[in-house]
């Protein structure tokens, strides 16, 4: 029974190995909830998949043979995709940003660049159709991923040796704050994750929910929190949890460990 009662923990993504070709890309709503941002923003920093030096196959269209043509990069730069996997163009933003088992509709074009790819070569008009006017899908998607890209993403290490004291106070403040989540969990052998740890979650996981409620009960906490709602400085981020959850296990081994414990 317990084997079927069991929550099933979020598999990890090796950001270093996504797939690159478009045309065999995983549906990005198939990853994890708490690790799709990051991998969007991996995708957005490698740039359109243009394989511009690639010999591009020719397809009969009526008496014509015709090809994509890599022209067409200089033109759409920012989210045009080939996929020399199926010979078919796909589009960056759109698979990034899609809405989760909705179709793309009033644009030409459709659901073409990004579910089986745009093959039809003949028709090149449908790659300018595909982009629409300022309120369409694909724009609302490149909207989304600009926002995304400009999110401030404070490093710790230039926090902690900036000149400002405040900032290393906050610091302070939000590790002591993780550290005791992290002691108090496992102090008690409970699990750190949630299965959705987004903000619209009703049950975060217990790492995010107690630090949450220390936050209910102490203003200094509830306000540095607050002030870097979108910032590393939380110390909530799942690669924050394990790096936390690993120091304090080998500093309960170290302590166990010696000679007159």
């Amino acid at each position: 029974m317990e084997c079927y009662l069991k929550r099933k923990e979020p598999l990890e993504t090796d950001i270093n190995s996504l797939p690159t070709d478009p045309g065999i890309l995983p549906s990005i709503w198939c990853y994890d909830v708490n690790e799709r941002d990051e991998i969007r923003r991996a995708y957005l920093l490698k740039e359109a998949h243009q394989p511009k030096n690639h010999q591009f196959p020719q397809t009969i269209f009526g008496n014509l043979a015709r090809r994509f043509n890599p022209k067409w990069f200089e033109e759409y730069p920012d989210w045009l995709e080939y996929s020399v996997q199926k010979d078919a163009a796909f589009c960056l933003y759109c698979y990034l940003f899609k809405p989760q088992d909705k179709t793309i509709t009033g644009q030409c074009g459709g659901d073409s660049f990004i579910g089986e790819g745009f093959i039809n070569w003949k028709k090149k008009e449908k790659l300018l159709s595909h982009v629409g006017d300022h309120n369409s899908a694909h724009n609302k998607a490149r909207h989304k991923c600009e926002d995304l890209m400009s999110t401030k993403e404070q490093s710790l290490h230039v926090l902690w040796l900036s000149k400002d004291e405040r900032n290393r106070k906050d610091y302070r403040v939000m590790l002591t704050a993780a550290v005791d989540c992290v002691q108090f969990l496992l102090r008690q052998g409970l699990s750190f994750r949630g299965h959705d740890e987004s903000s619209r979650s009703e049950n975060r996981g217990n790492y995010l929910e107690l630090f949450d409620f220390l936050g209910n009960y102490n203003d200094e906490i509830k306000k540095v929190s607050s002030t870097y709602s979108c910032s590393n400085l939380k110390l909530t981020s799942p690669k924050v949890q394990k790096r936390n959850l690993f120091c304090c296990s080998c500093r309960n081994f170290d302590i166990n460990h010696e000679r007159y414990w």
